[in-house]
């Protein structure tokens, strides 16, 4: 067996060989390595939506982690997201070929065409929906439902999956980009939605640990400030490095801080933006499809900064409709 399949194929075991006895992991996304594909002169699309024939976007790359633990317990499985959650359709997805059920708590966000094909893919998957009014009471909806489940062992899946083993999915996913890149420089910086904060975080560290020290990681904000702040990034970020330390990564303080673009976000999480609008058009004109609540807002910022110079790659983490 060759070393890259005894890896699973994933860059972050190829580097660091102890993180596979260290972590759990079973792999899910057959498409890996993506492509990095060259749309425009200085724009680079890192293809994150064919991770997977099943259901790609970013998720798969966390879930990877994280399903091995819910499926050891052979418990129910809760999370929790918008009513359009991209998120909360491939956790039902690949948590179904575990043999696992899905529990999700939801809240409002505005209809989009995006929104009404997640909830079909919802209903398809049969997960069991408790809806709360606001996204501010979403913790306490799930705080109590864990504990009505706890009978059952319930294994709570964090939003986004975005907790630092998760976030060792998007640290693998930057050291892919640099093994897949054929520039003799690396890029100015590379752009993703900031939302739940693990896909920027993992390709903060995983951008320093390939070296590329002076390429920028933006994340550009989709999600309210109470959960897009320095201080949630920085705590995930120190929780990521812990696990990488097991496994021998030492060099930590080469991880630049993720910087946060917040003028994309319009007036409130999943509401289109006319600058997302017009994103949209031009990513089809790419071969590419967007949605409003995410994609949409940071490919917006990163033709903003191709346009204006920058040797930009933008992570495509839509799994499409």
């Amino acid at each position: 067996m060759t070393e890259v399949a005894m890896a699973g194929g994933r860059a972050l075991f190829e580097r660091l060989h102890r993180m596979q006895d260290l972590v759990p992991f079973t792999p899910l996304a057959d498409g890996l390595p993506t492509p990095l594909d060259q749309v425009d002169d200085r724009l680079w699309v890192k293809r994150d939506d064919l991770t997977s024939s099943v259901y790609g976007g970013n998720k798969v790359r966390k879930l990877e982690f994280l399903l091995p633990i819910a499926a050891r317990r052979g418990a129910l499985l809760v999370t929790a997201g918008g009513i359009g959650s991209h998120h909360v359709v491939a956790t039902a997805v690949y948590a179904r070929q575990l043999d696992l059920e899905v529990e999700a708590v939801l809240y409002p966000q505005p209809i989009t065409d995006d929104v009404r094909r997640t909830q079909a893919h919802l209903r398809e998957q049969g997960v069991r929906i408790r809806l709360t009014p606001h996204r501010y009471l979403m913790p306490l909806v799930l705080a109590q439902r864990m504990a009505a489940l706890a009978p059952f062992r319930p294994y709570l899946l964090w939003p986004g999956a975005s907790t630092p083993l998760g976030t060792l999915g998007y640290v693998s996913a930057a050291l892919e980009l640099v093994d897949g890149w054929d520039q003799p420089a690396p890029p100015d910086t590379v752009v993703a939605a900031l939302g739940s904060g693990g896909t920027v975080v993992g390709l903060a560290i995983g951008l320093a640990m390939a070296g590329w020290t002076d390429t920028r990681v933006v994340g550009v904000r989709v999600a309210d400030r109470s959960v897009t702040n320095p201080a949630v990034l920085g705590s995930m970020q120190a929780g990521t490095l812990a696990l990488l330390a097991l496994g021998g990564y030492v060099s930590c303080s080469a991880a630049r801080p993720v910087e946060i673009d917040g003028r994309w976000f319009g007036p409130g999480y999943g509401h289109p933006t006319p600058a997302g609008d017009a994103a949209g058009e031009r990513a089809a004109s790419y071969g590419l499809e967007v949605e409003p609540t995410y994609t949409a807002k940071a490919f917006a910022a990163a033709l903003a900064r191709a346009d204006a110079g920058e040797r930009v790659v933008f992570v495509q983490t839509y799994a499409g409709g």
